[in-house]
């Protein structure tokens, strides 16, 4: 199974949810697939539906309260699930273990050495 991109359509959408998230104004939706798949249809890509989901965002750029910047802040409207090879609804442990780097070798110890506080420097 190829991950989604922008060109995927929703009746080829793997997972349940599809999220949205904004960079800048922290905007952020999980809309569930049967919801979308009513209210655009099956054909709709993913491209169309971050563009419905940037819709009411006052930074995008053919916002006509604002004037055109050369340099100002866009809306930054995107789908994480795009590029995404596992499901972003699973619960943690099914997500399976992950292997660490390292081993027991190079764990600290579980009590700390028992130095004195202090030393005598210089005679007896």
């Amino acid at each position: 199974m190829a991950p989604p991109n922008t060109e995927t359509e929703l009746r080829d959408f793997p997972w349940v949810v599809v999220r949205f998230r904004c960079y800048y104004c922290r905007r952020r939706a999980n809309k569930r697939l049967a919801a979308l798949v009513w209210h655009f249809g099956l054909h709709a890509t993913l491209a169309q539906l971050v563009a419905a989901f940037r819709q009411p965002c006052p930074w995008r750029h053919d916002n006509p309260e604002r004037r055109p910047q050369k340099y100002g802040m866009r809306c930054g409207a995107y789908c994480p699930d795009i590029g995404r090879t596992s499901p972003p609804d699973w619960p943690g442990p099914m997500m399976g273990l992950t292997l660490i780097e390292g081993g027991k070798d190079e764990q600290l110890p579980a009590e700390p050495s028992r130095e004195p506080a202090r030393r005598r420097v210089g005679g007896d």
